[in-house]
């Protein structure tokens, strides 16, 4: 089983600590107990939320499996969702397969979380063309950090993979964000994300030097999603169940609860919050057949992860 980096955690802990309770760490503590025991039901809350605002993307990744589409996560269902869980919850992820700042009221989902005590993170290419104004509204929103994806520093390189993505505008982006944050002594984190590919590893050297230079505050070289597909090659059972299950929700842009945000291709689901209430799901018969240690080695997707 791969042991998750510790570097992982340390993206979540800041914020853990700025927006942590004794009822979000007990709760949180609780379910992680839950999790070692396997418990197919479990009496706690998600203590991390995901939804995806935007299935909108132009970029067009090279390892995307998802169909984009316009359609963004309804604002008053985000709300619904903030006021249900917020007394439990440490953050919220407002992205997964679609690109976030796509969805015109990004700043308002995460001035909502922030001011219920909640953190936020956004992950983007920055590939998109906005109004001067919103890069400073963005900057002064509340958001905790933001996570850019580029993986190369060379035109050549980077559109191997984002084939329609413009690296220029990329990082004229970024000098903009970074302008802003020094002008109001803005406290968000930002972090280079790069995905190791064969292609790119001859600049990932030097893009961890230019992160630095232009104030990013960590670089993370993350493995490309055929990894997953080596698991399935491999066809071993995972030896344990699955941590997410117990301590995260999250909800697509059509406002269906998936299991995992690593798997893409099958959009496997656990149930649809416009037909079933919150309780039907996070306690329901699909997400207990991933709690439960027994069932998770006979799941689809599941079986053979090593995460």
């Amino acid at each position: 089983m791969r042991k998750i980096p510790l570097a992982f955690w340390s993206r979540h802990l800041r914020i853990a600590l700025r927006y942590g309770t004794p009822i979000k760490f007990a709760n949180l503590g609780r379910s992680y107990w839950h999790y070692l025991k396997g418990s197919p039901q479990i009496p706690t809350m998600p203590s991390f939320l995901k939804v995806e605002i935007s299935r909108c993307c132009y970029v067009k990744c090279r390892g995307c499996l998802e169909k984009k589409q316009e359609i963004f996560y309804p604002f008053v269902l985000y709300k619904a969702l903030i006021d249900k869980l917020k007394e439990h919850l440490f953050e919220v992820s407002l992205y997964d397969i679609g690109e976030p700042l796509h969805n015109t009221e990004v700043i308002n989902y995460i001035k909502y979380a922030h001011r219920q005590g909640i953190g936020t993170i956004i992950s983007t290419s920055l590939s998109l063309c906005k109004p001067e104004k919103f890069w400073k509204d963005l900057v002064l929103s509340g958001l905790d950090r933001l996570v850019v994806g580029i993986d190369g520093i060379s035109k050549e390189v980077y559109n191997i993979y984002r084939t329609c993505g413009d690296l220029s505008l990329v990082l004229s982006n970024l000098s903009k964000i970074q302008s802003y944050r020094a002008q109001y002594k803005n406290s968000m984190l930002i972090e280079w994300q790069m995905i190791d590919l064969p292609w790119n590893k001859h600049e990932q050297g030097s893009a961890r030097r230019l992160a630095q230079e232009l104030g990013c505050e960590s670089f993370r070289l993350i493995a490309d999603s055929s990894r997953r597909l080596k698991y399935e090659q491999e066809n071993a059972p995972r030896r344990r169940n699955c941590l997410l299950p117990f301590i995260i929700l999250i909800v697509n842009a059509f406002n269906q609860v998936r299991p995992c945000y690593k798997i893409y291709g099958g959009n496997p689901i656990l149930g649809d919050l416009g037909l079933s209430t919150f309780e039907e799901i996070w306690n329901g018969e699909e997400i207990a057949r991933i709690r439960d240690k027994s069932k998770i080695k006979k799941r689809e997707y599941c079986r053979t992860c090593r995460e």
